[in-house]
């Protein structure tokens, strides 16, 4: 298949750098990559399969729901980041290429741009049960990357991210808000140099995150900090205080941000208001 855009390229450089499972559609839903931390859930190398069209690999990766029952292909959150154009979360049962039924949590968003406008889909999924591989990273201080320095992955990562309409954040391993792409200002409620590189106990006291509620997230439940220091994603909905004093309700994932030979990057985070 065409290599595709440059937000497709981008997102499968930075996919191949990182540890958390991530698969890329172009905007006609063609499967045209996953990485090697994907592979052990899809059940096959992405050398072995290479692309894969929309109707085949919506057919071959059977998705079902608690009951058992097949996910209708509407409801898949690759098919809804591309055909509705926003982002959606899903627990799911997956059964790979291996043959093994997988329960399965994830995201997907929509590769849009203002200039180029759709290009592409992106999902970033997780084993629900599966062991946490690099959890012995959250306290080795020696793994972690200096932060005087940007590695290559948060160079990719800020180079996609300031393209993309899909808000975006990341903080360093330590917990200081480091980045956040234009897109996600009007949910922030201004640009991130309002927070001067703000420790974790700095940003959270400014955002004041509340559950659903109103209840005080505890910091440690917080999806980046949950992300940044276990190293395994985290999904939720919350409220929390912008910058400009608004009160906004958000749904998110957060992920963490390890590179390659296991340095900890930090995490990032990845958020959309509530339609609800």
């Amino acid at each position: 298949m065409a290599a595709g855009s440059l937000e497709i390229v981008l997102m499968r450089q930075l996919a191949s750098y990182l540890a958390v499972p991530i698969l890329v559609v172009d905007r006609h839903l063609d499967l045209v990559f996953f990485n090697e931390s994907a592979e052990p859930i899809l059940g096959r190398r992405f050398e072995e399969t290479g692309g894969i069209r929309r109707g085949e690999w919506s057919s071959v990766f059977r998705t079902f729901d608690a009951r058992g029952e097949d996910v209708p292909s509407e409801e898949r959150p690759l098919v809804i980041a591309i055909d509705q154009r926003r982002p959606a979360h899903r627990r799911f049962g997956l059964t790979g290429l291996d043959g093994a039924e997988r329960d399965i949590e994830g995201i997907a968003f929509p590769l849009e741009t203002e200039a180029a406008g759709l290009v592409g889909a992106v999902g970033i999924f997780w084993e629900v049960s599966a062991p946490r591989a690099h959890a012995s990273l959250a306290t080795e201080t020696s793994t972690r990357a200096p932060s005087s320095r940007l590695d290559v992955e948060a160079i990719l990562l800020r180079r996609l991210a300031g393209r993309l309409r899909m808000p975006l954040l990341m903080a360093d391993p330590d917990g200081r808000l480091v980045y956040c792409n234009a897109a996600a200002e009007p949910l922030l409620g201004g640009p991130l140099a309002r927070l001067g590189g703000m420790s974790l106990p700095e940003w959270y006291d400014a955002f004041q995150p509340t559950d659903e509620d109103g209840s005080p997230i505890k910091r440690e439940d917080h999806p980046l900090n949950v992300a940044r220091t276990r190293l395994q994603p985290c999904h939720r909905r919350f409220f929390f205080r912008a910058l400009d004093g608004a009160r906004r309700g958000i749904e998110g994932t957060a992920f963490p941000l390890v590179g390659q030979c296991d340095r900890h990057l930090g995490a990032v985070g990845i958020f959309w208001e509530d339609a609800r």
